[in-house]
């Protein structure tokens, strides 16, 4: 019995053990008295148990559990432990902030001084939290505050000397160049908004220009859909119409044409013959040595035929002046004669 004994208590001082090695292997002594603290966090990436809890970089303590608030997952509570011989007030703020560039967290208390017994955080207490980047890890806000006054001032020097008239530095001449490519730039500007209010009416009769031609696209877009429509009847006419019968009576009437073609060939044939015979007619006429020739050509005779007209004229007019001359009536004297008016013979 008595060594049944032994073995459990062996084995109980074994179990025992293992959970204080656990525990504090995680970052918990067991049989320290420590004081536990809460904070909350958005993001707690890089943190786990036995991330390091200092104050100005000496370490206190170490965080024991992190676990998402059951109200709202997006805010962590993050437990950690620190040291009984710290008495931290209850102002105090956990920051959250990087080891280095490479990564790690910690948790940073930041507080003035030690409370004096009244207002002293409770154990498992909330403190106040904050997140701080890997910048103001690396560097305080008092410091930066200063390096950012610094920077400031060489930067105002800087752009104060920026462009200097007697500098011929690449820098100062650039500047002077951009200044001058500024002011022509200001003044292009100032002509072109000029060339925009001159042009802004023809700008709106072209505009309206534009309206009317879209409106007669319309219009013309209109008509060329009812003509289209009356393709389409005259295409869905056309194949309906009996194309043989259609090219039959089409062949026939090509016949019939090409039979009066020839028709009127054989009429022009025979029209350019008798044009030809007229031709050598008139040829004929025209020459001297025929007889038409020589009459339509002959002065002379042209003359002679003209003087015998006119004394033919003179002879009748005498016939119906003076009958008498030529007829005797029952044996009376017959007058003297009587030239009448423009006969050649009166002055004989």
């Amino acid at each position: 019995m008595k060594r049944e004994i032994r073995i459990a208590l062996l084995a109980l001082v074994t179990l025992a053990v293992s959970i204080w090695g656990f525990k504090f292997i995680s970052g918990k002594n067991m049989f320290s008295g420590d004081k536990t603290f809460f904070a909350i966090y958005e993001n707690v990436q890089d943190v786990n148990t036995a991330t390091p809890v200092q104050i100005n970089g000496f370490e206190v303590g170490t965080v024991i559990s992190i676990l998402p608030e059951p109200d709202d997952i997006k805010q962590i509570r993050v437990g950690f432990t620190v040291s009984d011989k710290v008495e931290i007030p209850d102002y105090t703020i956990a920051q959250l902030m990087s080891i280095s560039p490479l990564g790690g967290k910690r948790i940073e208390l930041v507080f003035d001084k030690m409370c004096d017994g009244s207002n002293c955080a409770d154990n498992k207490s909330v403190l106040k939290s904050k997140n701080v980047g890997l910048f103001g890890s690396i560097i305080s806000e008092d410091e930066l505050d200063q390096n950012i006054e610094k920077i400031t001032g060489t930067i105002d020097k800087t752009i104060a000397g920026l462009g200097d008239p007697n500098s011929n530095d690449a820098v100062d001449v650039s500047i002077r160049n951009l200044s001058v490519t500024l002011e022509n730039f200001a003044s292009i500007s100032e002509k072109l908004e000029t060339l925009m209010s001159r042009s802004s009416r023809n700008m709106e009769k072209t505009v309206s220009n534009i309206s009317t031609l879209t409106e007669s696209l319309v219009v013309s877009n209109q008509k060329v859909d009812v003509m289209l429509d009356n393709l389409a009847t005259i295409t869905n006419d056309l194949s309906k119409v009996k194309l043989s019968e259609t090219i039959s009576k089409t062949e026939g009437t090509i016949t019939q044409a090409e039979s009066s073609l020839k028709s009127v060939e054989t009429t022009m044939d025979q029209a350019t013959t008798t044009l030809s015979e007229l031709k050598d007619i008139m040829k004929s006429m025209n020459s001297q040595e025929s007889t038409m020739g020589m009459l339509l050509n002959d002065k002379s005779l042209y003359m002679n035929i003209e003087s015998s007209s006119k004394n033919l004229n003179l002879l009748l007019q005498d016939i119906r002046l003076n009958p008498r001359r030529y007829f005797k009536v029952f044996g009376k004297n017959v007058p003297a004669y009587e030239y009448p008016n423009g006969d050649p013979a009166a002055g004989k």
